[in-house]
């Protein structure tokens, strides 16, 4: 009989509440009373499972705010996907622009400044023809 009772005083602080405590040094402590002069508050603790594996019963209304959310994750992470996917294609749209341009026989020319039309050396030209077909290995 004294050892239910020494179980059961053992097992009560489980259901107390506990504190996170910040202290200036930064460091953190866990209570179970709040200390004065640190920064942090009550920490929600849930339930341990039981031993049976039996699960409490949850209310639909939980089930349906999930899937609420699971679903708004989902579209989020679709749309923003789609995003990505957008804005690589008009990179390599781009990049096979470009590729072509520098890989024409014609001589390259940009406008200065002045106004006035300047022709690329060819050493840049390839240079640059080859920074763009490395950019290109990542296009599909």
């Amino acid at each position: 009989m004294r050892a239910a009772w020494v179980l059961l005083l053992i097992a009560l602080p489980a259901w107390g509440q506990m504190y996170k405590c910040v202290d200036k040094k930064g460091v953190t402590h866990y209570t179970d009373a709040p200390l004065p002069g640190c920064k942090g508050g009550e920490v929600d603790i849930g339930p341990l499972p039981s031993l049976s594996g039996a699960q409490p019963a949850r209310r639909e209304e939980d089930f349906a705010r999930q899937e609420a959310d699971f679903r708004r994750r989902q579209n989020e992470r679709a749309q923003a996907e789609a995003s990505l996917r957008a804005t690589l294609e008009a990179r390599c749209r781009a990049l096979r622009l470009e590729h072509a341009r520098l890989s024409s026989d014609r001589p390259l020319a940009e406008i200065g400044a002045d106004g006035e039309r300047v022709y690329v050396p060819e050493e840049l030209k390839e240079q640059r023809l080859a920074q763009v077909r490395e950019a290109m290995r990542a296009c599909p």
